[in-house]
């Protein structure tokens, strides 16, 4: 069904959904959930409701499941970058604004310019630093911002929380490069769910130091609109869009995740992010679309 409709079409829908992570997992934690319970919940569902549909697709294409030592040891790596991830970002959410947090991982490509540079030696061409330079200080504005104004304490809790969300992007960045060499051997049938079932079990490990699994019947509605809504719904749908359109459009389109994060979060919360959190998340955008538009020539 999906094949039927125009890919920008998808892209735009695929972008709403995953704009909606943000505030579903904000829901989740003013629920009581903790962020460990909400990534190792996150990441068990989408592993259950993919897993079948990747063996469809192994089967379909004939392949064996069979993982070299070397990719194994990768998969693990990127299983842990991913936990990690998660774990830093969500736990963003409970001291910055929404806007503020998914502006901030939104700067990863950024590092994975960085750790290829200095890991493969691949350059960034020079035509696309100041879009990076600039996405750079909109990110230091934002990391900054909750400093201004208010309390010490919560200005310094806003400053931690921005931290982590930076942290979540470098992470997330570390995965993705992880990705892309296992990927040169291993189909992705094979990798997607050994992937999603081995981050579960590191969050799941990491559950006894994060205050067990808590998860109020409260949060399962926000959690049930995060796996449908951004997983199924978002990520999944990008999939099919990747069909008709290039991965530097949907890079581009993803761009307006922060923005979409923010309109729901108004909606549902009354977040409205500070004008320097404003400013510094206009700032990161706009310097995001320039880096991206110019290492794409």
């Amino acid at each position: 069904m999906l094949k039927k409709i125009p890919p920008m079409v998808l892209v735009i829908f695929a972008v709403c959904m995953v704009s909606y992570s943000g505030p579903m997992v904000k829901g989740a934690l003013g629920a009581g959930a903790n962020p460990a319970s909400v990534a190792f919940l996150r990441m068990l569902m989408a592993a259950v409701l993919i897993t079948p549909l990747e063996v469809h697709g192994m089967r379909k294409k004939g392949l064996r499941f069979a993982i070299s030592p070397r990719e194994g040891k990768l998969t693990a790596l990127s299983a842990l970058f991913l936990a990690l991830h998660y774990l830093t970002w969500i736990t963003s959410l409970k001291g910055t604004s929404t806007f503020a947090s998914v502006a901030l991982v939104c700067t990863q490509p950024l590092f994975v310019a960085l750790f290829s540079w200095l890991l493969f030696h691949e350059k960034t061409p020079r035509r696309a630093l100041p879009g990076a330079g600039l996405a750079l200080a909109g990110a230091l504005v934002i990391a900054l911002a909750g400093m201004a104004g208010g309390s010490q304490a919560a200005g310094t809790e806003a400053l931690k929380s921005n931290l982590l969300a930076l942290l979540g992007a470098v992470l997330m960045a570390g995965h993705w490069l992880t990705n892309r060499e296992i990927r040169r051997t291993l189909a992705a049938e094979i990798f997607t769910p050994v992937l999603y079932l081995a981050t579960a079990a590191v969050l799941a490990l990491s559950l006894p130091m994060s205050g067990g699994f808590v998860m109020p019947l409260s949060a399962l509605p926000w959690m049930a609109g995060l796996i449908i809504g951004s997983t199924l719904l978002g990520h999944a749908v990008f999939t099919y869009a990747l069909e008709g359109v290039s991965a530097s459009v949907i890079s581009f389109a993803l761009l307006g995740e922060p923005v979409g994060a923010m309109i729901f979060s108004m909606f549902l919360f009354g977040e409205i992010p500070t004008l320097p959190v404003a400013l510094g998340g206009v700032l990161t955008l706009c310097g995001l679309a320039l880096y991206l538009a110019k290492a794409g020539e």
